[in-house]
């Protein structure tokens, strides 16, 4: 169980996250709220441009170690050196404590450890890898190496999402837990082509480029050099990625119909409608124009979680 400063710290990090987590049922909120703040602590390693390279997969490599019970005797110290220039509050805090984190899942119940392990395992795979990838300006190279991103980043939240889950509430499912799980990673993949579409701007502006190189060629473009000078061909293909990302959202829509407690459908229900409404937005922009950051604002987010309980407590999604 998380105690309230590690509480505290959850919701600095995770934003509109923190209100899933924090309505999920009793027995599933320890340990995937665990798994969030350990997964938010590698993220802010491979996110922390201040920070050679080099130095950031070093620290992510130490840190599966560290997650296996393997931790080198110098990991915490290099880790509090390194939160040194975490200019966001509460992941800097985050870092200077990631031992206690560390501590918690060791003393977690065996399978939900597991799980736990084994759900970081991919997430830190999939940062590594986004670091090395992106030393210098770049573009994924075609779809697949996307979907596997989304899903080692995301998808395999929504696996671990389920497993917890059916772990901890053994009958909350109306579908094979093999079925539930298909759909929970079809999910997270959605809410990351999501962050991805979204971002793509701030991005771009640091040589990243998500979207798949063989098909922005494809598409008209001679260069990825930002700004363009042909952006209906970066709209096409951003808008293919929207129409994927939405048949994921009808994944998430079954997944959500199929679970027998209103806790997880209202907390599973908000990402997906926020989900939507930022697709609205990207889908809005002119194809003539430069693609531009979307935000929905705090007004529509409220809308959003008062819809999300009412279809939560009409068994609806």
């Amino acid at each position: 169980m998380l105690s309230p400063q590690h509480t505290a710290i959850l919701r600095s990090v995770s934003r509109s996250f923190f209100l899933s987590l924090r309505f999920l049922p009793a027995p599933v909120r320890g340990p995937i709220s665990l798994g969030y703040l350990l997964a938010r602590a590698s993220d802010t390693i491979a996110d922390t441009a201040e920070r050679p390279s080099a130095e950031r997969m070093d620290l992510l490599d130490v840190f599966r170690k560290a997650a296996s019970g393997e931790a080198a005797p110098d990991f915490f110290e290099d880790i509090r050196k390194f939160a040194a220039s975490v200019n966001h509050a509460g992941e800097r805090s985050l870092l200077e404590r990631l031992d206690e984190c560390l501590a918690l899942l060791a003393s977690s119940p065996p399978g939900e450890a597991v799980l736990i392990r084994e759900v970081l395992g991919h997430i830190l795979r999939g940062q590594r890898l986004d670091v090395e990838r992106f030393l210098h300006p770049a573009a994924l190279p075609d779809a697949p190496a996307l979907e596997e991103y989304t899903f080692l980043v995301a998808g395999c939240v929504g696996e671990f999402w389920t497993k917890v889950c059916a772990l901890r509430l053994p009958s909350c499912y109306r579908l094979p837990e093999e079925e539930m799980i298909r759909h929970g990673i079809r999910y997270g993949q959605a809410l990351q082509l999501i962050n991805i579409l979204r971002d793509q701007p701030k991005d771009m502006a640091t040589g990243r480029c998500y979207l798949p190189e063989i098909e922005l060629r494809a598409a008209g473009l001679e260069s990825l050099a930002w700004p363009s000078e042909n952006w209906p061909a970066w709209h096409a293909v951003r808008h293919r990625w929207t129409s994927i990302a939405r048949e994921h959202l009808h994944a998430a829509r079954l997944y959500i119909r199929a679970l027998d407690s209103l806790r997880l459908r209202f907390a599973t229900l908000m990402p997906l409608l926020i989900g939507e409404a930022t697709l609205d937005l990207l889908d809005a922009q002119l194809k003539d124009q430069p693609p531009s950051a979307v935000k929905i604002s705090r007004r529509e987010v409220r809308l959003k979680v008062g819809r999300a309980l009412w279809l939560a407590l009409r068994g609806q999604a």
